[in-house]
């Protein structure tokens, strides 16, 4: 993926944005605009995924509402999410949609504003239950991940000395698959998303999560890659945290939540 096949109209220097954060959201909109090339994962139904050819879900509608209050032009891209995670390393993507919080992703992401929580869980075939409060209940058991994922990473630590199998694949649908082909034990998947896709492939009464998540509730962020060279980074991460910020305290997130998750 090149940079060249992606017009970037960001070349103007963003000190006009300076006066954005002073001024508030309002006069963000009438503001020269940016365009920033954004990246997510493209089978994270209902928060992205592909439709009819193009991007849509509920971190579509966000970022375009949010490019909507701040005048900063968002083109989001659907991928594998470990190429987003390595496109954003190389600087080849400006920007990434709903990235959890890790030490290492620090060195080349700048955190901005949170899209929501994300909890993930390990989700079982129906009658296939076991005890599980921490790693070591695994030990003997085999697990499906979608690579790139922190779940996956935190996993891989936590089971570097018991004997579990992880397998690593594309998609959370993907791994549901495998589960429900009986040829993992569990699936650790974002909830939401895995309850939406039982739902979608008529496996909802098929499955069925371990209570205590893998990860708790985590802030799922809008970042920035360090490594692509944007002007005034820092100015430009402080306009999207606080578009995001006005979205949630008007009630706009939840709202647009409500059109995907029933």
């Amino acid at each position: 993926m090149s940079k060249r096949a992606w017009p970037r109209l960001r070349r103007r220097p963003l000190a006009a944005l300076a006066g954005l954060l002073s001024l508030g959201m309002a006069g963000a909109v009438a503001a020269t605009p940016t365009r920033l090339e954004v990246g997510g994962d493209y089978a994270f139904a209902p928060y992205s995924f592909i439709e009819n050819g193009r991007p849509a879900g509920i971190d579509v509608d966000l970022m375009r509402e949010l490019s909507r209050r701040t005048g900063v032009e968002l083109h989001v891209h659907l991928q594998p999410f470990k190429r987003v995670l390595e496109e954003l390393r190389q600087g080849r993507l400006d920007a990434g949609m709903a990235v959890l919080h890790s030490t290492e992703r620090e060195a080349f992401l700048q955190y901005t504003g949170v899209l929501r929580l994300s909890r993930y869980q390990l989700f079982v075939r129906r009658g296939q239950e076991f005890p599980f409060e921490r790693a070591e209940d695994l030990r003997g058991r085999s697990v499906a991940v979608v690579r790139g994922f922190l779940v996956g990473d935190t996993l891989r630590e936590e089971l570097s000395s018991a004997r579990v199998r992880l397998e690593s694949v594309a998609s959370q649908e993907q791994t549901l698959r495998m589960l429900l082909a009986g040829r993992v034990d569990a699936i650790a998947g974002q909830s939401v998303v895995m309850r939406h896709l039982a739902r979608e492939q008529g496996a909802a009464g098929r499955l069925s999560a371990l209570p205590t998540p893998v990860i708790p509730d985590r802030p799922a962020y809008l970042v920035l890659s360090r490594r692509g060279g944007l002007a005034e980074r820092d100015r430009l991460a402080e306009l999207l945290r606080q578009g995001l910020e006005s979205m949630h305290r008007d009630g706009t997130v939840e709202r647009i939540e409500g059109r995907w998750i029933k």
